[in-house]
C-alpha cells in the first residue's frame, strides 16, 4: 500500500517516517546538515530552523529540497524569511503563497503562520492573533477560548492562568458542557475575557541573540515559584521558555506546591536541553522556598511518598549543588503564578 488515507490515525507517523528516511538515504550525497535539519526541526509538514548567514540558510534550504525531491518525490516549498535575498534565491513558485507575487526588495510582507504561531517577517517578531468568534458562555464555550489561545513557549502564562482558574470554578459549578453560567461567573469570565485584545498589542522577539553558537559560554538559568492557585517555572537563555499549571484545588500546602514547582523547573529545562541544539555549559535552579531547598539537600531523613517521589525526580536530573535560593521580589517565576490580566502583562 503507497497511500495512506488522510485522517486516519497512524497517517501522520507514517508520513513523518518517509520524511526522515528520504533524509536519511540522502545524507551520504547531501550531507547531515538535511537529516539535522529534516529530523529535529520538521514537525509534521512544517519546517522551522535559523540559520547564521544568508548564505548557509539558501545551502540548507536548497540541498533539502534536492534531497527530498530524489530521494523521496517530495517537493520542499512555501519558503517564507525574514531576509529578502534568501527568498529571492528561489523560484516564486517555491514561496509561501502570499509572498508570490511580492516584490520582497520593496512590498511590505504578509503575515506568516509557523508552527502555528504568527510571524511577522517584517519585523522577525512572533505575536498573537486572536480569533473574532463569539464563543456561548457555557463551559464548552469557554474551553474553547481558552484552547484558542495558542501559546507553546508560555509567553502569556500569567494570563492563561486566570483562563483555566475560571475554568476549574465553572467545573465545580455546572455538570453540562452547554449549561449557562450564573450570572456572577458570567460577569468574572466577561470581564476576563474582554482584557484579551492587549494581546494582539505583543511582540516577541524572534532572536534572542545573534551568533549564540558562537560565545563561550552558555548559562540556563531556571527559577520556580507557587501559590494556592498556580505554580510556574521560568527558564532563561538570554530569552525566555516558561510554563504555568493550575495547582492542585485542595490538600496541598504551600511548601508542597512550591517542591512541584521545582519539578516543573526540572521538566521544563530536560525539554530545553532536549531540543536546543547548544552545549549548556553551566544549568542553575532557583525557588523562593528555603523548605524545598531542605528536600533536595537532605541525604537522611525520609519523606512522605509524595515529597519523596519529587524529591527523587528532582535529583535525578540535578544535583544539590545547583539549587539556589532567590528573594520572592527576585523571583521572576512569581509572575507566572499570579493571575494577571492582559494589560497588567504587557
Amino acid at each position: 500500500m503507497r497511500v495512506h488515507v488522510f485522517g486516519n490515525s497512524p497517517s501522520p507517523a507514517v508520513a513523518t517516517l518517509g520524511l526522515r528516511k528520504a533524509a536519511q538515504a540522502s545524507e551520504q550525497e547531501f550531507g547531515s546538515h538535511v537529516t539535522s535539519f529534516v529530523t529535529r526541526d520538521f514537525y509534521v509538514d512544517d519546517g522551522l530552523t535559523s540559520c547564521p548567514t544568508k548564505e548557509e540558510a539558501v545551502k540548507l534550504m536548497k540541498d533539502t529540497q534536492q534531497a527530498l525531491a530524489k530521494y523521496g518525490n517530495l517537493r520542499l516549498h512555501k519558503f517564507a524569511s525574514n531576509c529578502a535575498e534568501v527568498m529571492s534565491a528561489f523560484h516564486a513558485s517555491d514561496l509561501a503563497s502570499n509572498l508570490k507575487d511580492l516584490d520582497l526588495e520593496c512590498d511590505s510582507k504578509p503575515l506568516q503562520r509557523s508552527l502555528g504561531l504568527s510571524w511577522d517577517v517584517n519585523t522577525d517578531n512572533f505575536l498573537f492573533q486572536l480569533s473574532s468568534e463569539n464563543k456561548p458562555i457555557t463551559r464548552r464555550g469557554i474551553l474553547s477560548t481558552i484552547n484558542s489561545l495558542y501559546d507553546p513557549l508560555g509567553f502569556l502564562a500569567p494570563v492563561i492562568i486566570q483562563g483555566k482558574l475560571l475554568l476549574r470554578k465553572i467545573v465545580s459549578e455546572t455538570v453540562d458542557w452547554d449549561q449557562p453560567l450564573t450570572d456572577e461567573t458570567a460577569d468574572e469570565w466577561k470581564s476576563w475575557r474582554d482584557t484579551l485584545i492587549a494581546i494582539e498589542t505583543l511582540r516577541i522577539p524572534r532572536t534572542y541573540v545573534p551568533y549564540l553558537s558562537k560565545t563561550t559560554t552558555k548559562e540556563l538559568h531556571v527559577f520556580s515559584d507557587a501559590s494556592e492557585k498556580a505554580i510556574a517555572a521560568v527558564a532563561y537563555l538570554r530569552t525566555t521558555d516558561s510554563s504555568a499549571k493550575v495547582a492542585p484545588t485542595s490538600g496541598h500546602t504551600i511548601p508542597r506546591l512550591e517542591l512541584s514547582a521545582a519539578v516543573l523547573a526540572v521538566e521544563i529545562t530536560q525539554t530545553i536541553m532536549d531540543n536546543l541544539d547548544l552545549h549548556i555549559d553551566t544549568v542553575k535552579f532557583y525557588t523562593d522556598s528555603k523548605v524545598v531547598l531542605g528536600y533536595i539537600s537532605n541525604e537522611t531523613r525520609r519523606f512522605f511518598i509524595y515529597v519523596a517521589n519529587r524529591v527523587e525526580k528532582i535529583r535525578k536530573f540535578s544535583s544539590p549543588s545547583q539549587w539556589n535560593y532567590v528573594s520572592t521580589n527576585r523571583n521572576p517565576a512569581d509572575f507566572g503564578n499570579k493571575v494577571r490580566t492582559c494589560s497588567r502583562n504587557s
